[in-house]
């Protein structure tokens, strides 16, 4: 898994959420979104603008892949009259998406945790009448491609939606019969 195409397969998924028809313009952002972004970039309220906020340090597995807790948020903007509420509401309807969504049907990516929203209010956002909101969490992604050696299953994994699961149960072995 690449963290580009994480970054797509959140975008994509928030594009065909029906919670979010009314958000006109989401797109991916180059890092954090604050009031100077603002005035840099264009967007059409009420928008979206996803991002990649890094990662700690790790140590390589034995097959040479790398899991990272990547943290990553999702920056609301509205404007108008009801900008406040309007962008809260959203704010809202993109945490209730990220909560249990693993935006993509590889393996090697966990579940989010640690999931907040948080109201970015400050003189300069409301001196641009806009709203500025974030949902913001963590996701485990195992980067890189495996060697193929040592490989123990990733206890995080959860098999992809629509992946057939098989249970054996053996009968050829059954308890003895009472007399």
């Amino acid at each position: 898994m690449k963290i580009s195409d994480f970054l797509t397969d959140v975008e994509t998924l928030l594009k065909g959420a029906e919670t979010l028809s009314d958000v006109r313009d989401i797109a991916i952002s180059p890092g954090r979104f604050n009031a100077d972004e603002i005035a840099r970039r264009s967007f059409k309220a009420p928008a979206l603008r996803i991002a990649f906020l890094g990662t700690p340090r790790t140590q390589p597995r034995a097959d040479e892949t790398r899991r990272y807790d990547c943290a990553f948020a999702v920056f609301v903007l509205a404007d108008g009259k009801n900008r406040a509420t309007e962008g809260l509401d959203i704010c809202q309807a993109v945490a209730e998406l990220v909560e249990v969504e693993r935006f993509t049907d590889g393996r090697g990516v966990g579940l989010p945790r640690n999931l907040r929203m948080d109201a970015l209010y400050s003189g300069d956002v409301d001196d641009k009448g806009v709203s500025l909101h974030s949902v913001s969490w963590v996701q485990s992604l195992r980067l890189g491609v495996s060697a193929g050696i040592a490989t123990a299953p990733d206890t995080t994994d959860i098999v992809p939606e629509g992946a057939e699961l098989y249970q054996c149960i053996d009968i050829t072995f059954l308890p003895p019969e009472a007399d």
